[in-house]
């Protein structure tokens, strides 16, 4: 993963937590950096070390600090530093969540050896869909809630997220997610 993910993990910390914590969960997770380049690509393992020291340090789950961490990247860097990128790929939830390929395959000039994940957006006609989420990287399933639920605050809608299947293999990972729009009562 790219150091943007990293400095986007740290930014949630130190916001959370300080930046005292967040110099023992990289003592804990056994890095020497505090600090990532954005541009550069660290093997997983650096992020799933921090993960794992970050559970170690609150006690919260590892799938809950994925899901809050995909909410914070979009609301801190999605549309922090890159707004104007997520701004020209949509205007609603859906309309962005339908162009994340093409999104992510202009990012990918920017960032050599990237491994995009890949997303397919189908509606029903009747206000729910259901997005495929595809990645040779395993075990995201709740970051990517998080980044939906980040979007859906995103556009001030509230949106119903259920995993439809989660399939793991030596390929990557397959998630089907349905969604759907809460009308507010």
């Amino acid at each position: 993963m790219y150091g943007l993910i990293h400095n986007s993990l740290r930014a949630m910390v130190k916001t959370e937590l300080g930046n005292d914590a967040w110099a023992e969960i990289v003592e804990a997770a056994g890095l020497s950096e505090k600090d990532f380049l954005s541009l550069k690509s660290y093997d997983d393992s650096v992020v799933l070390a921090l993960l794992a020291a970050t559970h170690k340090t609150t006690g919260r789950s590892v799938n809950d600090l994925l899901y809050d961490f995909g909410r914070h990247f979009i609301k801190h860097t999605a549309f922090g530093h890159y707004s104007a990128v997520m701004s020209m790929h949509g205007s609603s939830v859906w309309e962005l969540l339908d162009s994340l390929n093409h999104m992510h395959d202009r990012i990918a000039s920017s960032f050599p050896d990237y491994a995009p994940p890949s997303f397919q957006l189908l509606g029903s006609g009747d206000g729910s869909y259901e997005l495929t989420y595809s990645s040779t990287r395993q075990g995201l399933t709740s970051f990517v809630r998080g980044l939906i639920a980040g979007l859906a605050d995103h556009f001030s809608v509230v949106i119903d997220i259920n995993v439809l299947e989660d399939a793991c293999s030596d390929q990557g990972q397959i998630t089907r997610f349905s969604l759907k729009a809460i009308e507010p009562t």
